[in-house]
C-alpha cells in the first residue's frame, strides 16, 4: 500500500502492497528531505502508536471489555446503523494503527461506520510465529484500535486474504514461504514468473489448521464480531501441478474453501463472514472483465455456499448498470457494493446501488488500495463525496429495516 507509513517495510517482510494490476500504485518515490514539519509528523505518529499499545496494556491489566459488553455494543450499533458506510484500508504495524486511530474522528465525521482493515500476515502471531514478519501489528495495538473505533461508533472488521493472493511479483507471502507444502503449484513458477498470484491448495489436509489459528488470533486481538476472508482474483485453482486438485471442478474446489472458512468463522465462532464476490460471477454472462468476475470456472460456486455470507461486489469502471448486484440479491445474499476510483465511476456505481429496493443491500464500501494516505482518507473524494450520499439516504428512510441483522 502506498501510504505515508507503509512506504518502508522491514527487509525481513514481504512488501505490503496491493495485489492488482490496475489498483497497484507505485511504492517508489523521492524521500522527503528532513524538515521540522516532517519530523514532527513522524513523532506524532510514533507517539500515537505507543499510546495505543500502552492503553491496551492498561486495559488488559484492569480487565478488557467483556464479551457481553461487546455484544451489547454490536446490538446497539446494528440498531443505529441500518446502512453500512465503509472504508477498506490496510495496516501492517502499530505505527500505522496509531495513524488510523488518529483519523477515526474525521472518518466518523464524514459518515464512516465500518472499517475493513486488511492485515493479512502483518500481525505478531503467537500460534505460528514463523509467519509473522519482524515488524507487525501487536495484539495490544489491535485491541486498542478496535476499542478506539467503537468509541467513534465504527465497527472494525479485520481481513486476511485466503486461498488466493499468496504472492505478489517475485515475493511469495509468509504462509507459503514458511509452508511451501501448502502451495497449489508446488515447485512451479520460480520467482513467481508467469503467474498473477499464488494460491494455497484447498484440499491440503493441514492448511486449515494453520489458517484457522491465524484467523482466531486476529479475531481475538481485534475483538471482532465479523471477519473478511478476501478470496478475490483466484486464478490458480484445480491446477495440473497440484496432486490433489488436478482435474477437479474449480467451482467445487472454490466452494470447499469458502465452506471450510464458513464452518469455522460462522458456525464455530458465531461471527459474520464477508468475502469479495468476483469469483462467484460469470464474466461472460455479466459482461465484466476477468478481474471483477470469473473466467476460470469458479462462478457456479455461487449456488454451493451459504447465503448468510456478506458478498462485497467490487467494480471500478463506470457503467450504466452493474447486473451482479441484483443477481446476488436475488440469490438471497446480503450485498455490499464496493467501489474505488475514479470518482465518476464510484458515483455511478453508488447511484446504481442506491436504486436497488432490497433490504439485503447493506450500503457502500469505498476501497482505497494505496491511493490515499491513511491520515488523508476522510478527505479523499470517493470517501468524502460518495459516503455522505448514503447518510442522506438513511435520513430519508429512518424506519428502514436494520439490514445488518442476520
Amino acid at each position: 500500500m502506498n501510504s505515508d507509513l507503509e512506504s518502508s517495510p522491514p527487509p525481513s517482510s514481504p512488501p505490503f502492497v496491493e495485489k492488482h494490476p490496475i489498483r497497484q500504485s507505485s511504492r517508489q518515490g523521492t524521500p522527503e528531505g528532513f524538515h521540522f514539519g516532517g519530523f514532527f509528523r513522524q513523532a506524532v505518529r510514533a507517539t500515537a502508536a505507543l499510546a495505543l499499545v500502552l492503553l491496551a496494556a492498561c486495559r488488559t491489566a484492569g480487565g478488557a471489555e467483556s464479551a457481553d459488553s461487546n455484544a451489547d455494543w454490536l446490538k446497539s450499533w446494528r440498531e443505529s446503523n441500518p446502512v453500512w458506510r465503509g472504508v477498506h484500508l490496510s495496516a501492517g504495524n502499530d505505527e500505522q494503527a496509531g495513524t488510523l486511530a488518529a483519523e477515526l474522528p474525521r472518518l466518523a465525521g464524514v459518515g464512516v461506520n465500518v472499517i475493513v482493515l486488511e492485515v493479512d500476515y502483518h500481525f505478531q502471531f503467537r500460534s505460528h510465529p514463523e509467519i509473522a514478519p519482524g515488524r507487525a501489528i501487536s495484539a495490544p495495538g489491535a485491541r486498542a484500535l478496535a476499542q478506539a473505533a467503537r468509541r467513534q461508533g465504527i465497527r472494525l472488521i479485520p481481513q486476511l486474504n485466503c486461498l488466493g493472493h499468496q504472492s505478489w511479483s517475485r515475493t511469495t507471502d509468509r504462509l507459503l514461504e514458511k509452508h511451501p507444502e501448502f502451495d497449489e503449484t508446488p515447485g512451479q513458477f520460480p520467482d513467481n514468473k508467469g503467474i498473477y498470484c499464488r494460491s494455497w491448495c484447498p484440499q491440503n489436509p493441514d492448511v486449515n489448521t494453520v489458517v484457522f489459528a491465524l484467523i482466531d488470533e486476529l479475531c481475538e486481538a481485534f475483538e471482532a464480531d465479523a471477519f473478511h476472508v478476501g478470496m478475490d482474483e483466484v486464478f490458480l485453482i484445480a491446477s495440473e501441478h497440484c496432486p490433489r486438485c488436478r482435474g477437479g471442478d474449480p467451482a467445487k474446489l472454490f466452494a470447499k474453501a469458502v465452506n471450510d472458512l464458513h464452518s469455522h468463522i460462522v458456525a464455530k465462532r458465531k461471527l459474520e463472514m464477508l468475502m469479495w464476490a468476483d469469483r462467484l460471477l460469470d464474466s461472460k454472462a455479466l459482461g465484466y472483465s476477468e478481474w471483477e468476475a470469473a473466467r476460470n470456472g469458479t462462478h457456479p460456486a455461487l449456488d454451493l455456499i451459504p447465503t448468510d455470507i456478506i458478498l462485497c461486489d467490487w467494480h471500478y469502471g463506470k457503467q450504466a448498470a452493474y447486473p451482479s448486484v441484483p443477481l446476488l440479491l436475488q440469490k438471497g445474499f446480503r450485498v455490499w457494493p464496493s467501489g474505488w476510483q475514479p470518482l465518476d465511476a464510484t458515483q455511478a456505481f453508488s447511484a446504481f446501488a442506491r436504486q436497488q429496493n432490497d433490504k439485503r443491500l447493506l450500503g457502500y464500501l469505498c476501497t482505497t488500495w494505496g491511493k490515499v494516505k491513511i491520515a488523508d482518507t476522510a478527505k479523499w473524494p470517493p470517501v468524502a463525496e460518495v459516503l455522505p450520499e448514503w447518510s442522506a439516504a438513511e435520513r430519508r428512510s429512518p424506519k428502514v429495516e436494520a439490514r445488518s441483522a442476520k
